[in-house]
């Protein structure tokens, strides 16, 4: 009797601890698990700016927890192609946050196009960096993918087939056969105070700062760590612009340049093939987030 009673409490006691580890898998599991991503209006310079915020796992939060801001580019949305939906996804798998806005005229924007200038999506970064900071303590930031422009504050940039020509040579996508036909389109701007291109209208205030803007000596001054990627079937962006743009990134104490998974991709690194289009996609992300992780992490 004495034996068998020894054996149930064994067996209580080796069920009990055996829960309990189920139990603390559990915990963990539902710990986590990375939050649904959740639509937000931020507070901005000239009104409401719309964005999604993806968080990572509450433990992976360990002090501040780090902050990609990814912004899209001209005439896109916070979609990015679809790219930033699962690349948040994958950053916050390894404990970073991200936020990820329409600039002035695009996606949910209410502004009109007009109001697509670099002063202000500089304007609107700053504010969604603000947001998070303010609203779920982000600490250590990155900007992340076609954005090419930055303010203080920023440790990293992951540049995206960007237009880094300096003046109107950063918007030859505009008609990337004429050139002639940008420096005509920023003269009618300039003179009319608009101009329609690619079935929007530029203002003359943003090809005013076109005119002065340069983005590759920026980087440059900045001395970021910084990745670039290019497209093998570029399209829209000379191959002088390319060279440029990878030269300074490449002149950087912590700048990375990746070319070789992306041979098979347009600008948007899409393809009409789904398989390709796939590999693509995953490609851009793996390099992206091994990128970021090493530089917030």
């Amino acid at each position: 009797m004495k034996n068998q009673a020894q054996k149930r409490a064994f067996y209580v006691l080796t069920g009990c601890i055996a829960a309990l580890a189920l139990c603390i898998a559990a915990a963990q599991a539902l710990l986590c698990r990375t939050p649904a991503a959740q639509d937000v209006c931020i507070p901005g310079v000239r009104g409401a700016i719309y964005a999604t915020v993806q968080l990572p796992g509450k433990l992976a939060r360990s002090g501040d927890m780090p902050l990609a801001v990814l912004c899209h580019g001209f005439t896109g949305s916070r979609a990015g192609d679809g790219h930033f939906a699962p690349l948040a996804q994958d950053l916050a798998a390894q404990g970073i946050a991200t936020v990820r806005l329409d600039f002035p005229g695009c996606g949910d924007s209410t502004e009109p196009f007009t109001a697509y200038t670099l002063s202000h999506m500089a304007d609107d970064v700053e504010s969604a960096i603000l947001y998070m900071q303010s609203t779920y303590g982000t600490g250590p930031t990155a900007l992340a993918s076609l954005y090419p422009q930055q303010k203080g504050g920023i440790a990293a940039l992951v540049l995206w087939s960007p237009a880094n020509g300096a003046g109107l040579n950063g918007l030859e996508f505009l008609n990337i056969d004429d050139f002639s036909a940008v420096e005509a389109m920023a003269a009618e701007a300039e003179a009319n105070g608009s101009v329609t291109a690619w079935g929007v209208e530029l203002s003359a205030a943003y090809m005013d700062e076109m005119r002065t803007s340069d983005p590759n000596a920026a980087l440059r001054e900045s001395a970021l760590p910084t990745l670039l990627t290019y497209s093998g079937s570029e399209g829209i962006l000379s191959s002088t612009t390319q060279a440029e743009t990878i030269a300074a990134v490449q002149s950087l104490p912590d700048g990375q340049v990746v070319l070789d998974p992306f041979a098979a991709g347009n600008h948007n690194y899409l393809s009409d093939d789904p398989a390709t289009a796939a590999a693509l996609d995953e490609a851009l992300r793996q390099t992206t987030v091994r990128f970021l992780t090493q530089y917030l992490g």
